[in-house]
């Protein structure tokens, strides 16, 4: 194994840290520090934390709609609700030509949600909603022996090794009296920004804390970190390199073990329905090849072409945890929600 895939590995065990890096990989600190902060962005491949959602009391939901606004308008509106509601992740597909979103809430709130939702539709916003609690939802590990980092390509005889990979299902369970607080998720919340270059002090200084504080919450805060997951995504013109897809196949276990084992695979994710999801980026000299494997060892299979301009990842909105428990946003959400229909309405009548 190569110096640079020694470090991918390291990382994602032990986590960004140079020196716990180096300790563990063998690698000197300062090729850890030239291999993360410019090889790999180079390379386009970047960290990410998976959080442990369940262990902060929230439970995820996949919500799948419609809408006969353009798709613009309603990435907006997303973009307003991940900032003050749980919404968590959304995605356009533009084969279906419906939104895919992922929402994080605590179960208490599950009924406020579902009215909300509910107003959306009466509203006229969206349309043909579907919901479903997800059994889980996580980043798989970055398959390296697949990358050539000398050449700064992905190899093309993946296939050959299809199935090598084991990973069991880890169900998520949320708890009920969940062991944080708020600056354990605002530590959370900037790590998910940016991982390799935190620093104690930056932190401290912009939330007005200590420099110890935040070092005895970063500690706390690692425990609902699942994964430091390194992701592939272009630097430049992604849409000419990489096809974005979502797969979704009934939840057994013949079919996941060939999802999990294509190197582009990066999430994936089960319904309480019985569905099976993963999240695919696909180097487009790899689609064909990737299309054949999918096609020949899956019957019912749907494929999601998602479209990177409407697309939202938001951070944990810490916000919302106050005195020592999350608030129930959706009052305030319809209320803003409103205005923004009123708006629309307004606009219609001038064009």
């Amino acid at each position: 194994m190569d110096e640079t895939r020694r470090v991918i590995e390291a990382l994602m065990q032990v986590g960004p840290r140079f020196t716990d890096i180096s300790q563990v990989s063998g690698i000197p600190v300062s090729t850890v520090r030239y291999i993360l902060l410019k090889k790999l962005p180079k390379f386009g491949f970047h960290v990410q934390i998976s959080v442990d959602y369940a262990a902060l009391g929230l439970q995820r939901y996949l919500v799948e709609f419609r809408s006969k606004y353009p798709v613009y308008h309603i990435s907006k509106i997303l973009d307003l609700l991940g900032e003050c509601t749980y919404l968590d992740y959304y995605v356009y597909s533009m084969n279906e030509r419906r939104f895919l979103s992922i929402f994080a809430l605590p179960p208490a709130y599950e009924g406020d949600f579902l009215e909300f939702l509910n107003l959306m539709q009466v509203s006229g916003l969206i349309e043909n909603i579907k919901v479903c609690k997800l059994v889980y939802l996580r980043a798989l590990p970055l398959m390296t022996d697949f990358f050539d980092f000398s050449r700064g390509v992905w190899e093309q005889d993946w296939f050959t090794k299809l199935g090598m990979r084991e990973i069991p299902e880890s169900p998520e369970h949320v708890h009920s009296n969940p062991k944080v607080d708020k600056i354990d998720l605002i530590i959370l919340s900037e790590l998910q920004k940016r991982v390799t270059r935190i620093k104690y002090g930056e932190l401290a200084q912009k939330f007005r804390l200590t420099r110890q504080t935040i070092s005895k919450h970063y500690k706390h805060a690692r425990n609902f970190i699942k994964l430091f997951a390194v992701y592939w995504f272009p630097p430049m013109n992604p849409e000419l390199i990489a096809i974005p897809l979502l797969i979704r196949v009934p939840a057994e276990s013949r079919y996941r073990k060939i999802l999990i084992n294509i190197p582009f695979t990066f999430s994936e994710f089960r319904s309480e329905s019985g569905e099976y999801f993963a999240m695919l980026l696909v180097p487009s000299m790899g689609f064909y090849k990737t299309l054949e494997v999918l096609t020949s060892n899956i019957e019912s299979l749907r494929m999601n072409f998602l479209d990177m301009r409407y697309t939202g990842k938001f951070t944990i909105q810490y916000n919302l945890f106050q005195k020592g428990l999350w608030i129930n946003p959706f009052e305030t959400a319809i209320e803003k929600l409103i205005q923004v229909v009123k708006g629309n309405m307004k606009t219609g009548e001038k064009g």
